[in-house]
């Protein structure tokens, strides 16, 4: 199995993740062991298409291809606008995003449409590459606004408020808009068969609730709301 590196979805450094998890697990209950490779999106998907790796995770948008059979959604990533409670934002569309400090990940303006490419183009606009400082940025009052995907922001915050025990501040400080579409995740197969038997499990592992303990592993410190 080939991902690439992008907690707390993917953890090269442990081997984990909740895609990574769930995914692996499915496979295991299937019978397979499963070894685990990282390098970029793009090339994991190319080897899998030319079948030097079984399976890759996560691809988005893609209908089976030829050389390429793509499971069902094994989960929807969660983009979010975020914001401190107490500064009484109501944000109830994108465009009403306009003028406010906003940090977000880099590329972000190609993913959500034509009103956030005009919020784009606001001096207040910021995209960063480091996404595990913006919890940290929001606490602090250096934005007003973080868009991120809901799993990342949290693992983030998670981690910053382990190293900052002592800091005032918990997850019902944080307010949600949810202005933006969820995004689902699916594993792509070289192998047509497996993709089926894959697709057949996890329907059945998902039905007893084991990918919401996947979650939990990685989330449930904070237990933002869902």
């Amino acid at each position: 199995m080939l991902t690439d590196d992008g907690p707390p979805h993917m953890i090269a450094a442990t081997n984990s993740g909740i895609d990574v998890d769930i995914a692996r697990e499915v496979l295991q209950i299937m019978g397979h062991t499963v070894k685990l490779g990282f390098a970029p999106l793009k090339r994991t998907m190319r080897q899998v298409e030319h079948k030097k790796a079984d399976l890759f995770l996560p691809t988005f948008f893609q209908k089976d291809t030829a050389k390429l059979f793509f499971s069902v959604p094994i989960i929807n990533y969660r983009p979010i606008a975020f914001s401190l409670k107490k500064s009484h934002f109501n944000f109830n569309k994108i465009s009403d995003l306009a003028g406010v400090r906003l940090v977000t990940f880099q590329g972000a303006a190609g993913y959500f449409g034509d009103e956030f490419v005009k919020i784009s183009t606001f001096k207040s606009y910021l995209e960063l590459h480091d996404m595990s400082k913006f919890p940290e940025m929001l606490i602090k009052a250096r934005c007003d606004v973080v868009v991120l995907d809901y799993y990342i922001f949290y693992y983030y915050l998670q981690e910053y408020l382990k190293k900052n025990p002592t800091e005032d501040f918990t997850v019902a400080g944080i307010d949600n808009f949810l202005l933006f579409s969820e995004v689902k995740a699916h594993v792509g197969f070289h192998d047509q068969k497996l993709r089926g038997e894959f697709d057949k499990q996890f329907l059945l592992y998902q039905s007893q609730g084991k990918d919401r303990a996947v979650i939990n592993k990685y989330l449930g410190f904070i237990q933002p709301p869902l």
